[in-house]
């Protein structure tokens, strides 16, 4: 059973979008309820009138969740502590402006930023994800929403810039007074939002009785609707990777290629499980008419090693057992899937049981190339599209409320020009990687061969120096000081009496 024919079974309502329903189906397979809709475990061969349950109407008793794996390990080398990018700021001039780095450093850790841009890495490993920022009571709120139940409109003479986004999703009547929105009579109702430019527009929920609603059944609520005037909607919109389509508001699955190879490697090692319980317990066949009982229904004999069973002369008594070959075939199977599946995703493929030794940083980068080349993607999705449009809206924000609150702290207003990232190395050196790099650029330096500059950025895998102007005039100071000693030992020395000697 393939990606496709499984997700026929699946049930959503027929309210959603098939891009609702495709992104929804995703979504299970990224929290392992692919297969929940199946109605029998698989150790259930027979119904209950003895008719035969296919495979495929059954649920696996095994599950490799590889694209799990692929998503998790992907976004720990995207965002995880040690691969957390560092946020640069400059003037317009050029030079660094550590007091506005030093601010946005503050945000993104009192905030929770990296937590957060975490998990919306992974939720969007479906196609997309969105980040809603606002203002409330004066405090700045960050929520990560499912594009699922939005519908974004971009510019058509600007596609990366977006007009509006729409959330549109059916709640109950329970829901809806909980959230003190007001008092509605039971059933269920359409909760509607529009996120603009210049504000926020709610509306009145609709029941769900009176069919889609249209914009002419949309009714405002001026209570909640806000203006905020920030001439960009409040919403960061992220792709995953780049699709076919570059209209389409959602970019390709980290792990839909993937998909296919997983169910099959699901199926094929749950098949595997129930052979080898079947090789440990055989089914017992009797010959012979003594052991008949009316109906033609063989007797019930319990199988148990202190149990003898008396074969009269003429009859036979066996064991139907299966040899061990075929589970050797259904592993050798399982590895050839798993590599597919993990070379389809982009995924990691080496073992770290068959490392014998401590590798260096390089090493590790091309035994897991595949996966690097997938997250050098995710950082230009989730890194200059995600994380530094997030920085620059909150900039946005703090400039037009210049005392808002951002966990409980007002940092007045923020310029949102000339921010950059610089991400770190895939994996950390050892100390082997650093000698070897000390020698090349001492070496490069002394032939001339390369600038001050140059050399303490080829040095930044392992010093991770984030301004390379400041460190070479550090560099620069810490040798004036040098000769500065030198010289006062060499007058010391110049100055002493022979005849001390």
């Amino acid at each position: 059973m393939d990606w496709s024919e499984l997700k026929k079974g699946m049930m959503f309502s027929n309210r959603l979008s098939a891009r609702a329903r495709e992104l929804l189906a995703l979504s299970r397979v990224l929290d392992g309820t692919l297969y929940d809709h199946i109605p029998h475990p698989f150790f259930k061969s027979c119904g209950a009138d003895g008719s035969y349950i296919p495979i495929n109407r059954r649920r696996p008793s095994v599950r490799t969740h590889l694209c799990n794996v692929v998503v998790e390990d992907s976004t720990s080398l995207l965002f995880n502590a040690s691969h957390w990018p560092l946020v640069t700021a400059r003037f317009d001039d050029g030079s660094d402006d550590p007091v506005r780095e030093q601010k946005l450093h503050s945000i993104i850790f009192d905030s929770g930023i990296p937590s957060l841009m975490e998990q919306a890495a992974i939720i969007g490993s479906v196609g997309s994800v969105a980040i809603l920022v606002q203002v409330i009571d004066n405090e700045l709120a960050i929520e990560i929403k499912r594009t699922c139940y939005l519908e974004p409109t971009f510019s058509i003479s600007e596609p990366s810039r977006l007009v509006m986004v729409r959330e549109q999703y059916v709640v109950d009547a329970d829901s809806l007074n909980r959230s003190n929105i007001g008092y509605f009579e039971p059933g269920n109702y359409w909760f509607i939002r529009d996120f603009t430019e210049k504000e926020t527009i709610w509306y009145q929920p609709v029941p769900v009785t009176d069919g889609f609603p249209g914009e002419e059944n949309l009714i405002r609520d001026q209570d909640r609707s806000t203006t905020h005037s920030l001439g960009v909607t409040p919403i960061i919109w992220i792709k995953n990777l780049p699709a076919i389509d570059p209209t389409a508001p959602d970019g390709k699955s980290t792990f839909s290629a993937g998909i296919d190879a997983m169910i099959d490697a699901d199926y094929l090692l749950s098949q595997t499980v129930r052979g080898l319980r079947y090789s440990a317990d055989p089914t017992m066949v009797l010959s012979g008419d003594e052991y008949q009982m009316s109906g033609g229904i063989s007797a019930s004999l319990p199988k148990d090693p202190s149990y003898a069973i008396s074969v009269p002369a003429g009859g036979d008594a066996k064991l139907l057992e299966i040899n061990g070959t075929g589970a050797t075939a259904s592993l050798s199977m399982w590895e050839a899937l798993r590599s597919l599946a993990l070379e389809a995703m982009h995924g990691n493929r080496a073992q770290g049981d068959r490392v014998s030794a401590a590798q260096s940083g390089r090493a590790m980068e091309l035994m897991c190339l595949g996966l690097t080349w997938l997250t050098g993607r995710l950082r230009r999705s989730y890194g200059e599209s995600g994380l530094l449009s997030l920085l620059r809206l909150i900039c946005k924000i703090t400039e037009s409320i210049p005392d808002v609150k951002i966990s409980g702290k007002s940092y007045g207003p923020i310029n949102s020009k000339n921010l950059s990232l610089i991400w770190p190395p895939w994996f950390e050196p050892t100390f082997g990687d650093m000698q070897t790099m000390a020698h090349a650029v001492q070496a490069a330096r002394t032939a001339n061969a390369v600038s001050m500059d140059t050399a303490v950025k080829m040095m930044r895998p392992a010093t991770r120096v984030p301004h390379i102007h400041e460190e070479r005039e550090k560099i620069m100071s810490d040798l004036a000081e040098h000769d500065q000693r030198l010289k006062a030992l060499k007058a010391a020395v110049e100055d002493r009496d022979t005849s001390e000697i």
